[in-house]
């Protein structure tokens, strides 16, 4: 075990019933990731091919396994100090992680660019900045999808380790921020089983890359997220 870090800012802290990273030698036999085949009545797996994680000895939702890392998503009740235990049939390691209410970060395309899409389904980034993938820059005034892990809890309250059917609001509003230019946000919450969905409308700055974060139950995101806009 090499540590166990936030899904998608690769920080030392991660939020309750956020995805997580682990990292290390020997975690999994393969590599894959769970499909719609695996999961059953709506709930997620809690070990795939022999490799289980369970974070305080609460069981996590395992959903890629390789042998140098593991993607989960931890228990929503966790929080403090956690000790993450990954156990696979050669045995078991542990290492430990800060977990908070709300930690958030936004998953990254390649080049630090924030996973983003329009909300007519195009990919979001310079172009060819994904092999086999059309991306094209956002354009002042475009609608779009910023997706992400760690935000906090929602209202109502989603259930842990289950497939989420409804998209569920945050329970506190969510501030975005182009370098400093508020985005108008239209919808933040649980879109999927701990990933967050936040929409907004994209501000009139000039073209180029620039900076995203966003602010989630008083805590802001990594500072290295960037969105190509050209108009």
């Amino acid at each position: 075990m090499n540590g166990a870090v936030h899904g998608a800012s690769y920080q030392p802290v991660a939020a309750a019933g956020s995805w997580v990273s682990i990292f290390g030698n020997n975690l999994g036999p393969d590599t894959r990731t769970w499909n719609a085949n695996d999961i059953v009545n709506g709930k997620l797996l809690t070990a795939l091919d022999g490799v289980a994680v369970s974070v305080n000895d609460q069981p996590a939702a395992v959903y890629y396994i390789s042998p140098s890392q593991l993607n989960v998503e931890i228990p929503s009740s966790v929080s403090g100090t956690a000790q993450v235990k990954v156990t696979n049939a050669s045995g078991s390691a542990s290492t430990s992680l800060n977990v908070q209410t709300a930690q958030p970060g936004f998953f990254l395309f390649p080049q630090g660019y924030v996973a983003a899409v329009r909300s007519d389904g195009a990919y979001i980034g310079p172009a060819n900045l994904i092999d086999g993938m059309t991306t094209i820059p956002a354009k002042p005034g475009d609608n779009i999808l910023l997706f992400g892990t760690g935000f906090g809890p929602t209202n109502p309250p989603a259930a842990f380790g289950e497939v989420v059917l409804t998209p569920a609001p945050l329970a506190s509003p969510v501030k975005v921020h182009i370098d400093t230019v508020d985005a108008a946000v239209g919808f933040a919450g649980l879109a999927g089983a701990g990933l967050y969905q936040v929409n907004i409308t994209v501000p009139n700055l000039p073209d180029g890359d620039h900076a995203v974060t966003a602010q989630a139950a008083g805590v802001w995101t990594q500072s290295f997220a960037k969105l190509r806009i050209q108009s």
